[in-house]
């Protein structure tokens, strides 16, 4: 049984033949970009869905690396990418808002041209410097993270402090994944 498509997490794994036609996510035009999460990352979103997937990761700051045809050619990108910049957020470090204040996100783009100035992928590099900024509302930010696992508990009461990303934080240092608890029924009350 196929419960998800794995090219969704491997871009790489998509078809580079556009004579498909198929109409599916692997022909769309796709967005390599850059962000700030807990660190430098490097990712591909599909362009429809570019400032949702920042939101989603809890970016902070982001800037366009590459436009592409589809799916395929951004995940050849990220791939050459990755050997330098990681492609994974370390939570922790997000949520709890540790991190170097000092983010010089146009820096690290001129690395990565440089990185692709030697493939045939440069051509897809964007010159278009606009930085993408983030904030989101957060009242306080825990100090260390303690997870909260729905299939655990069976009651729970704690005050929402602020949401980044996909994760709610309350009081007392607990967080909650909202992802990671899709088909969880279970209710929240506001006061």
């Amino acid at each position: 049984m196929k419960i998800f498509n794995i090219k969704i997490f491997n871009p790489i794994l998509c078809s580079s033949n556009n004579n498909n036609k198929i109409n599916n996510f692997e022909f769309k035009k796709h967005i390599v970009y850059l962000s700030f999460t807990s660190n430098f990352k490097i990712g591909v979103t599909i362009k429809s869905n570019f400032i949702n997937r920042l939101m989603d990761q809890g970016a902070i700051k982001a800037i366009i690396i590459a436009y592409t045809p589809n799916r395929y050619i951004a995940g050849v990108i990220e791939k050459i990418v990755k050997q330098y910049i990681s492609d994974k957020t370390n939570f922790r470090i997000m949520l709890t808002n540790k991190f170097k204040k000092k983010i010089n996100i146009l820096k690290i783009k001129k690395k990565i041209i440089n990185i692709l100035i030697k493939t045939n992928y440069y051509k897809y590099i964007i010159n278009n410097n606009k930085i993408f900024y983030f904030n989101y509302p957060i009242i306080k930010y825990p100090k260390i993270i303690k997870i909260i696992k729905l299939n655990k508990i069976k009651n729970i009461t704690l005050k929402l402090k602020g949401i980044k990303g996909q994760y709610l934080i309350f009081n007392n240092n607990y967080v909650l994944n909202i992802i990671n608890h899709i088909g969880f029924i279970f209710n929240l009350y506001i006061y």
